[in-house]
């Protein structure tokens, strides 16, 4: 089966994202200190999960790697949806919990966030158009937001054969609050009609 093209452009987009730490990372100790405070912390690819069949990301973490601040690119190709979508999501992510297995793994079991999403092209909207009658729609298709809650297990992985300082993999499962407020409206609506899974992977620098 022929990849579409849209779809090879966004892996390789992908590609890039991944190798993007591991090469800042490996910077000479000389650089100045004012252009590393702007590389990110880490890049993470993502399956699904709502912000797109597949998604890239780049983030920085706070308060000692408590909170993450995550921009994702987002694309569902057109074999898994009507047309080619196109999507950003900015999403925050709060790591209640931290245990250390040993010295070469650590889990995050509780970790929670919510996130701002939207989506490109006329048929998702954000102001509404003129040929609906005012307020005909309280929500716009093209911008929502979100909640999720997840888990996180971050290794050593690839640390030894080049600069990441590790590699995490992590699962969330969210909604968003266009689907809470329809399910809370509508108590016949599956709840696994409401609910988004998501499975991914971020690598450290």
């Amino acid at each position: 089966m022929l990849i579409p093209w849209n779809f090879r452009k966004v892996l390789i987009f992908i590609l890039i994202s991944l190798s993007f730490v591991s090469e800042n990372s490996g910077q000479s100790k000389t650089d100045s200190s004012k252009y590393k405070i702007f590389m990110p912390d880490y890049v993470k690819l993502q399956f699904a999960g709502g912000i797109g069949f597949l998604s890239t990301g780049v983030g920085y973490t706070f308060f000692k790697n408590k909170m993450d601040i995550t921009f994702f690119y987002g694309y569902v190709p057109e074999f898994a949806a009507a047309d080619d979508l196109h999507s950003v999501s900015l999403q925050f992510t709060s790591k209640l919990l931290r245990f250390k297995i040993n010295n070469n793994t650590e889990l995050m079991p509780l970790n929670v966030g919510w996130f701002l999403h939207h989506t490109f092209g006329s048929e998702y909207w954000i102001k509404l158009p003129a040929h609906y009658p005012e307020k005909y729609y309280w929500w716009a298709p093209g911008r929502n937001a979100g909640i999720f809650l997840g888990g996180e297990i971050k290794t050593k992985l690839l640390s030894k054969k080049t600069p990441a300082t590790g590699t995490a993999f992590y699962v969330r499962v969210g909604s968003r609050g266009l689907y809470i407020a329809s399910k809370a409206g509508n108590s016949s609506i599956p709840l696994s009609d409401i609910i988004e899974l998501g499975f991914g992977v971020a690598v450290y620098r």
